[in-house]
């Protein structure tokens, strides 16, 4: 190129990029080291005042020229003037009158007298030599001027002439390497996808986008593709496949076509990558991924007939690809879909033969683990093989335990190869019924027992299936639980090994007749040994409750404690544990922070046996002990995670309790459409086979939707089902002594004071009963208060209560009475009211209060709901807020995806969002800003 090439070159780069380039569309995600570097470098040109030069070598795809795009943004930020020396830019200049040399050293040094400059060359491999010869000449005349040269040349091209020139150029100067870039997984993955899709993808998406190289191309490509053939769905809950969720594991080792369940683009993808690599290499892959996603290399030499050394080179290749991965001795695919992917390309035949090699291996080192030679098994043996049945059996049983999941998949599909009805095929039922019980798959449970049950002429057998099978039912709160309990009876005793029926029975009854359930209960206990620890602790949770239905709670309290003290040997009562009633005994009486406790203690449990089924019943307590302790936000963040659980494990029978905490955060939130819309689906979650239970909360939540909607008439009327019977009166009160209180004051506003004289009445009677504990003399005084209109007489009962909304109810009934007598005392105290209403976020509550204030010539602004701000903590929104104070407790991610029922995934998603509204960088930053 000459001198008037290169001048009109300069010219026309510099007077065309003095404005900033544009942005990219989305934000750069990953390569932050890079990024970091040549930031360094442009503080460096700045304040050295010499030039710099980077060199980025990196593969095709890797991001190279969103970096580069990335980098004059930042530069121009930075008071940097950018040339882009593109060779599209290049090949179009023609010949035309410019400058000498020295004149367009001269004519750039107007500019660099104004700040520093970049020049960015991408595709140096396309670069015309003339004009790489020109800039290395420029590179060296400006070597004492702010000028950061940074080039980008692709690997492939390391060894071509321009890559030659281009190492050439960084010996002469002050030169940094950059490349290559690094893989992108984890964060950036999410973070990219999430920018294509408009929404947060699910741990499947994000794994599925992981599987293709990590190059940012790729995963564009791949996530595009997706969406283009509609194979992603997204909705207010993320981004996710549409053929639902991946399996992972054993259950992925085991099914029978290993592509069936993966995208097709994405089997392309890996096809693609794996016919990249030498034949040896892709068949020594082929055969590795029959051993499974990780594989020791002495196994797959031993498959080979090989010895290790011979295996050095294909497993090189397949390193080099991002294919295998390798750590802690073994050899493992990059990721699940991409072991699946590579088996997939394995012909069924030949790859069924390869199964019964890896099992004949496996079996011969006498090695005692049956699960390992179980996977290959049920792809290659024969119907009416004993011995590999019987490693199936045994395997499957093995993992019911610490895997549900594993054990589940391998004893469905063991049963494939086994005898319809035989004995070999009535126990692998058993086991995936067990399994799927535990998972929360109980419609899977029930359908798998029941197309087995009728065809089976072995009673004794399928003892255990029935057993399971209305386990599955009563989980599920169906009312055939009983007839199949009748069942489990008329066959006579069980094996010690399996579940007692008798405390089946007693979970059946204890839903809904409560007259059978305390016989039967009163019976157990009647004959010291006669039943084993697991009978004798459902029988005492029975007493106990029924002690708590008659308003005796010491003796509640007592029998759950022993109940209690028998869990600890119990090992077979996982879906009864007495810790619950224990929890709910102790919300009730407002020893709120031990019940707290007790929950966190049956979760704890519940994972540790991995009873997924269960999920739903810790968070029902937790969200309803968080209710009472006036922090509605968690509470409601727990019962909706809750419906989650309920939804997703199939087992309703806590779905009322949280749909209760649900309407009541309504109501004080003041959203009455929400709470109406909430009580009908309450009513629906306990129809009435399992009413029973729940009939209190409900009838409750009935009177203060009406109250809110219809006045104190309506609202009287609603509860007066309950007001006519003593014994749900008294359960009324117990579900939650405030309410006693409300009744009296509802039913004097509505003239009725008949209706207020008796709930006094039961208040006293509970109250006098229970001497020992201060809620339920609360209640009691305030019913008393409330009807005699006594002000004295409230007096300390703000303190007894142990709730704060109580506790705000007992302020405002007093600021009330004050109204007609003494205007400034009922100010004070009607203001104190408000004061915690509005700390409890009780909006509802709180615009009660300012209308009374209004009344008594006091103006208030009126709670509303304020718009967003763009920063700070009131930015955030609620899932945001959520996690920042999980975050700030110092959980991890993982945990807080665990409380908050989302994936780690997720909870990353929002920790950077919150990092950039919030304006800060770490965790540590986090906790100390946080309210």
């Amino acid at each position: 190129m000459n001198h008037h090439d290169w001048g009109q070159f300069v010219q026309r780069a510099l007077e065309k990029l003095t404005e900033p380039p544009a942005s990219a569309a989305w934000p750069l995600r990953g390569h932050d080291e890079p990024i970091r570097r040549i930031k360094r470098l442009m503080r460096e040109t700045t304040e050295q005042h010499q030039g710099h030069l980077a060199l980025l070598v990196s593969g095709a795809g890797t991001g190279k020229t969103r970096l580069l795009l990335e980098a004059m943004s930042l530069a121009a930020q930075s008071g940097f003037t950018v040339l882009d020396g593109a060779p599209k830019s290049l090949t179009t200049v023609g010949p035309r009158h410019g400058r000498h040399d020295n004149d367009q050293i001269s004519w750039l040094d107007g500019h660099l007298r104004r700040g520093p400059v970049l020049v960015v060359l991408d595709d140096v491999q396309w670069t015309d030599p003339a004009m790489l010869r020109a800039v290395g000449a420029l590179t060296s005349r400006l070597d004492d001027a702010p000028v950061l040269w940074l080039f980008a040349l692709r690997a492939e091209h390391a060894e071509s002439a321009n890559g030659l020139w281009l190492r050439n150029l960084a010996r002469t100067c002050r030169s940094e390497w950059l490349g290559p870039l690094e893989p992108l997984s984890g964060d950036a993955v999410v973070d990219i996808v999430g920018d294509l899709l408009g929404a947060v993808p699910d741990d499947d998406l994000v794994m599925i986008c992981e599987s293709v190289g990590g190059t940012p191309q790729a995963i564009v490509d791949l996530a595009l593709g997706l969406r283009e053939q509609g194979l992603i769905t997204v909705d207010d809950r993320g981004a996710r496949l549409v053929s639902g969720p991946l399996t992972s594991g054993i259950p992925c080792a085991v099914v029978a076509e290993p592509g069936a369940q993966l995208p097709r683009p994405l089997l392309q993808v890996v096809r693609g990558r794996l016919s990249e690599l030498s034949s040896r290499a892709q068949d020594v892959l082929q055969v590795a991924a029959v051993l499974g996603r990780g594989f020791a290399p002495t196994d797959l030499a031993e498959m080979l007939n090989e010895p290790p050394a011979q295996l050095l080179g294909p497993l090189r290749e397949a390193l080099d690809s991002r294919l295998l991965s390798c750590g802690g001795g073994e050899f493992a695919f990059h990721r699940e879909p991409v072991w699946q992917a590579v088996l997939d390309t394995v012909p069924e035949p030949l790859r069924s033969m390869l199964h019964r090699q890896a099992a004949t291996m496996l079996l011969g080192r006498g090695e005692d683990r049956p699960e390992a030679a179980a996977v290959h098994l049920v792809h290659c043996a024969e119907t009416g093989d004993a011995h590999a049945i019987a490693t199936i059996r045994e395997a499957a049983q093995r993992l019911l335990p610490a895997s549900p999941h594993a054990a589940a998949a391998l004893a469905t599909r063991g049963m494939e190869i086994t005898e319809p009805a035989g004995p070999d095929h009535i126990a692998l039922a058993i086991t995936a019924t067990a399994a799927l019980v535990r998972l929360g798959e109980l419609t899977r449970a029930i359908d798998l027992a029941r197309a087995l049950l009728p065809e089976n002429g072995h009673p004794s057998a399928m003892r255990p299936l029935r057993i399971w099978l209305a386990t599955a039912l009563m989980l599920r709160g169906d009312s055939s639980t009983w007839d199949v309990s009748q069942e489990i009876f008329g066959t006579g005793s069980v094996d010690g090994a399996d579940l007692p029926p008798s405390l089946l029975l007693l979970n059946a009854l204890s839903h809904n007749n409560r007259a059978a359930v305390i016989g039967l209960a009163d019976r157990v206990l009647a004959v010291p040994g006669a039943h084993c620890d697991d009978v004798r602790a459902a029988a005492l949770n029975v007493r106990a409750m029924a002690s708590w239905c008659d308003g005796r709670i010491d003796d509640a309290l007592a029998t759950v404690e022993e109940a209690v003290r028998l869990r600890e040997q119990l090992n077979r009562m996982w879906h009864f544990d007495p810790l619950w009633t224990k929890a709910w005994l102790l919300t009730r009486i407002r020893r709120l922070d031990e019940a707290l406790a007790v929950a966190e203690a049956a979760y704890r449990a519940i994972e540790a046996e991995r009873m997924d089924v269960l999920i739903p019943v810790p968070l029902a307590l937790r969200a309803t002990i968080l209710l009472a302790k006036g922090d509605i936000t968690a509470a409601e963040a727990d019962a909706t995670a809750g419906l989650a659980a309920s939804d997703m494990t199939e087992m309703p029978l806590y779905e009322p309790q949280l749909r209760a905490v649900l309407v009541i955060i309504a109501l004080r939130r003041g959203d009455l459409a929400a709470a109406a819309d909430g009580l009908q689906k309450l009513a629906e979650a306990s129809p009435a086979e399992r009413a029973r239970p729940w009939s209190a909360v409900r009838c409750t939540l009935a009177g203060l939707v009406a109250l809110a909607r219809r006045g104190p008439r309506a609202a009287i009327d609603e509860i007066g089902e309950v007001l006519a019977d003593p014994a749900l009166r008294t359960q009324f009160v117990l579900e939650d002594p405030s309410v006693a209180a409300w009744t009296v004051r509802t039913a004097l506003a509505a003239d009725q004071r008949r209706t207020a004289e008796l709930m006094v009445a039961t208040a006293e009677e509970i109250a006098a009963a229970n001497r020992d504990h201060g809620v339920v003399a609360a209640a009691a005084r305030h019913c008393r208060a409330l009807l005699d209109g006594d002000v004295q007489a409230f007096a300390g009962i703000e303190d007894l209560y142990g709730d704060p909304w109580a506790a705000a109810s007992v302020i405002e009934d007093i600021g009330s009475l004050h109204c007609d007598t003494d205007r400034e005392q009922a100010v004070e105290e009607l203001n104190r009211a408000l004061a915690s209403y509005d700390e409890l976020g009780a909006e509802w509550d709180s615009a009660r209060i300012r209308h009374k204030l209004r009344q008594l010539g006091v103006r208030r602004r009126h709670w509303s709901h304020e718009a967003r701000s763009e920063a700070g903590w009131g930015s955030l929104t609620g899932t945001e807020e959520k996690v920042a104070r999980l975050v700030a407790r110092g959980l991890t991610n993982r945990q807080v995806a665990s409380e908050l029922f989302i994936s780690p995934h997720t909870v990353g998603f929002h920790l950077r969002q919150i990092y950039r509204k919030l304006s800060i960088q770490s965790r540590v930053d986090l906790a100390r800003i946080a309210p």
